[in-house]
């Protein structure tokens, strides 16, 4: 009784106008939605999609882009055929779609910007859907065979009959997925929005590893929903849907679809027959039966058919056309890159008995080009066919090492990948330096499969890895074997390794000073006391014979990793002491260095030189030659470039470390492209090192690449091979060091919008190199000129497509530039002591950005197409030089 009078009381009150609490309101006036079984419900219903480039982005170069897209527009009828005896909210609802037309939108065309085109839409059969609807969720569907596109836009629409009434948060599956959902009432309107769904089906997203090298992708969902208070029903509904893309390397590269949907209730009439089974599946039974087919149940979640691949192309075509492109003179510029990017989706759908018979029939100049790109595609097909055609046991391993060095650099690795390079250990390599790359190889993999998903680390296939390379470093004989299984720790950079790695530090040596490395790449957030502890020892020469580079390191390693006024302080104490002043010296650098890097460490150095303790002559002033630089070589908006360049001397005035890396800053991280160590021993000893530490003349270079710390290559070794290689003239010309090209960015999303149509986002990037190196030697005019080219070329292409069955509409951007990068080494050693002059030289470049918006009627070939925003940016050269 008391309700009815509150109702009655209320009633005038709200015809009047007057403001309540809208959630009482809502509760009072429509307690639940109430679809009558028996009757027909007619609704207007149209959604819009548009792509276009994010103007938000874009207007820093005052740029509009146009945009491009379609729309749907259909009636539908929605009966309630049964009602559960038991439970009147319990419904089987039936959905027909009534002749839907398709418009294609587009600047420019006509003056109204939308024309109306026929599509396979027109000659389409529309089956309905059958919903099991429970108190305002839709617990299954029910199809009748028909198009994956018209199934999931059935379910868009029976989303939008999924609602809750009063101001809730939940977790909710729909059209999109499992989403979170935020409901708030307001009288008769309803917001609904909902964000990060996450596809239950097989349907994997993959964003990669590397925050830089990925793409931000974002999505949101908003719908006002206005209910009838008469009937009990939907009145209208208006939403919209922006999902965007940007490259976090450069942010003016973005993809933007926007989308709307509007429904509009037209009509009830007329009773339809109904059913009265005793449940949902005896009324289904009938159903089928009348109609002589069979129901398929299905969740609310859309299903995306992954089979089709709309850049694959037949290989040989693709030969034909882009084969030129990866001629080997064509390494470190665009066309490489961009003919390698052009085989890569169709060398992944390709079958091994395929793959094989390309590389029997292809021209023999892109064969060794075509396994960079048998590399990234990283399939169980494309690794038993590049294990099967390149011969690990020949005396000739620059194939192989090639193929294994544009494995490691995979972005995506799979426990596959893993597994297959874990298996060549078991092969008969006889030649030292292939077992080396092999288990480097095998190291990086396995750290970027850890990086992916942090539950990888305690994986068995990983823990399987790392026992191989301890056991391998305990058993080994002589020190070549060493290194070697000191390098796959460096690359495979896992924790618990740190206490094996300490033992080698105390040692000290060369094989001290490449277990710090390794420490160094498994990074000083891991570090406890005890290591720090033993980094303090390692600075003060606590064990005998530490290498000053080690020293250098691990100063800087203590000071990242304690940035404390205490560390710093006697770090910075130590420097007063009269000896080793070329170690003084770098550490001194690596301080500056860090200031420039690390806010920590400079607002605590800031505060400790206010100290006359800490800034005075002694400490500060240091007479050494060597040196440590970190500069910007290219800056945007978005990510910078930066160079180091270290120098080591000895203190009789000769060159014994010189190194070079290039990282990629933004976003608080830094992302490794490629170092460049040359490293020179035995020359310039004084006597007390020569009786201490005698060592043997040798010279090498070590790289790295894209984080991948490769095998040292030894120039020569003892006196005679120096002499050999001087009056031979072998190095005269240019030797390569690294070629191949590089699958640097493979990032996927999908993202179903309200509508039920799937929006697919890709971005691929690919980085060609050449890095050759050359020195001439002159024992008459006693002076010696090294070079090192480094020719790149980045490309990274990026798509975002909403195709359907009867309409395809996607937008294509792509950015990329040629580059080189001269490192010059001149050494006089007329003088006394030695002259050097370090140079490195970069010329000017452009780089470029377009995009390409496009809509096609897959049944008329009607094709909409713009190429727009076609930018360049200048990029002068630059000249760095460092002179002793």
């Amino acid at each position: 009784m008391v309700d009815i009078v509150t109702v009655t009381f209320l009633f005038p009150l709200v015809l009047c106008g007057q403001n309540f609490n809208a959630s009482f309101r809502l509760l009072t006036l429509v307690p639940s939605l109430h679809y009558e079984t028996g009757v027909t419900y007619k609704y207007k219903y149209q959604f819009s999609i548009l792509l276009n480039e994010d103007s938000n982005i874009t207007s820093r170069l005052a740029s509009v882009g146009r945009k491009v897209g379609y729309q749907v527009s259909s009636e539908f009828l929605l009966s309630p055929i049964w009602q559960n005896s038991e439970n009147s909210e319990d419904k089987l609802l039936k959905l027909e779609l009534l002749k839907p037309s398709l418009l294609v939108s587009s600047t420019m065309h006509s003056a109204e910007g939308v024309n109306r085109h026929w599509s396979k839409l027109d000659n389409l059969s529309y089956p309905p859907i059958y919903i099991h609807w429970n108190h305002g969720v839709v617990k299954k569907v029910y199809v009748l065979p028909d198009s994956h596109d018209m199934i999931n836009i059935k379910k868009g629409i029976a989303s939008l009959f999924q609602m809750r009434l009063v101001d809730t948060n939940v977790r909710e599956l729909d059209v999109s997925g499992i989403c979170n959902v935020r409901y708030r009432a307001h009288g008769t309107t309803i917001k609904k929005s909902k964000k990060h769904c996450h596809r239950s089906n097989s349907h994997k997203n993959n964003l990669g590893t590397k925050q830089l090298l990925t793409p931000t992708v974002k999505a949101t969902s908003d719908m006002i929903i206005n209910l009838s208070p008469q009937e009990s029903i939907i009145q209208t509904v208006s939403g919209k849907e922006e999902v965007r893309m940007t490259l976090n390397l450069w942010k003016q590269a973005a993809v933007f679809v926007k989308s709307k949907i509007h429904l509009n209730f037209i009509e009830h009439y007329g009773s339809h027959s109904t059913h009265s089974g005793k449940n949902i599946g005896a009324v289904l039974k009938s159903i089928a039966e009348e109609m002589g087919s069979k129901f398929r149940a299905e969740s609310l979640e859309a299903k995306t058919d992954e089979s089709t691949c709309v850049n694959c192309r037949p290989i040989k075509e693709l030969i034909h056309e882009y084969g030129a492109n990866l001629f080997p003179e064509y390494l470190g510029e665009l066309k490489s890159a961009g003919g390698f990017l052009k085989f890569l989706d169709s060398f992944r759908r390709a079958s091994k008995k395929e793959l094989l018979m390309i590389f029997k029939e292809t021209d023999g100049r892109i064969l060794t080009q075509l396994l960079d790109v048998l590399a990234a595609a990283n399939t169980d097909e494309a690794l038993d066919v590049a294990f099967e055609l390149i011969d690990f046991e020949s005396k000739d391993i620059g194939i192989a090492e090639r193929f294994l060095l544009s494995l490691a650099t995979c972005p995506n690795p799979t426990e596959s990948t893993v597994s297959k390079t874990m298996k060549l250990l078991n092969r008969n390599i006889k030649n030292e330096k292939l077992k080396a790359t092999v288990l480097i190889a095998l190291a990086s993999l396995t750290r970027t499969y850890c990086a992916s998903n942090a539950t990888h680390l305690n994986s068995l296939i990983v823990q399987n890895v790392n026992k191989i390379f301890v056991r391998g470093l305990q058993e080994c004989k002589h020190i070549g074997c060493v290194i070697n299984h000191l390098l796959a720790l460096r690359n495979i950079a896992l924790p618990p390794n740190l206490p094996i790695l300490v033992e080698y530090v105390k040692q000290g040596g060369i094989l001290g000073l490449m277990a710090l490395e390794a420490m160094q790449d498994i990074g000083e957030q891991h570090f406890n006391q005890d290591i720090k502890q033993v980094l303090f020892r390692v600075y003060n020469q606590f064990w005998p014979h530490q290498e000053s580079a080690a020293r250098v390191l691990a100063a800087e390693l203590l000071m990242k990793s304690n940035a404390t006024a205490e560390t710093i302080g006697e770090i910075i104490v130590s420097l007063s002491k009269p000896d080793y002043p070329e170690i003084k010296t770098l550490v001194l650098r690596k301080i500056y260095n860090l200031m420039q890097e690390n806010s920590g460490v400079r607002s605590c150095i800031k505060d400790l030189l206010r100290n006359s303790t800490f800034w005075n002559y002694h400490n500060l002033a240091q007479n050494g030659t060597s040196s440590s630089v970190i500069n910007e070589l290219q800056a945007t908006q978005d990510a910078n470039i930066t160079y180091g360049i270290n120098v080591e001397m000895r203190p009789t005035g000769v060159l014994k470390r010189t190194s070079f890396d290039l990282n990629l800053l933004g976003d608080n991280e830094n992302a490794h492209l490629m170092s460049m160590s040359l490293f020179v021993e035995g020359f310039g000893l004084t006597d007390e090192e020569q009786k201490e530490n005698p060592q043997e003349h040798s010279a090498g270079m070590q790289l790295s690449v894209l984080g991948v710390h490769l095998r040292p290559y030894i120039f020569f070794t003892g006196t005679g091979e120096l002499m050999g290689l001087i009056w031979s003239g072998a190095g005269n010309h240019p030797n390569p060091a690294v070629q191949a090209n590089f699958l640097i960015i493979d990032q996927s999303h999908s993202v179903v919008l309200q509508n039920g149509i799937n929006v697919d986002l890709n971005l691929k990037g690919a980085l060609s190199t050449d890095v050759s190196g050359s020195v001439e030697v002159s024992m008459w005019n006693k002076n010696a000129h090294a070079k090192v080219k480094n020719k790149g070329a980045l490309l990274v292409n990026g798509f975002c497509r909403v195709d359907t069955s009867f309409v395809e509409s996607h937008v294509d951007f792509a950015m990329g530039g040629n580059s080189a990068l001269d490192m010059f080494v001149n050494l006089d050693f007329a003088k006394n002591p030695m002259a050097i002059c370090l140079q490195v030289e970069q010329p000017s470049f452009i780089f470029r950005h377009n995009e390409n918006p496009l809509i096609y009627s897959r049944k008329t070939q009607i094709l909409v197409k713009l190429c727009y925003n076609r930018r360049k940016r200048n990029h002068s050269g630059n000249q760095l030089a460092m002179i002793h």
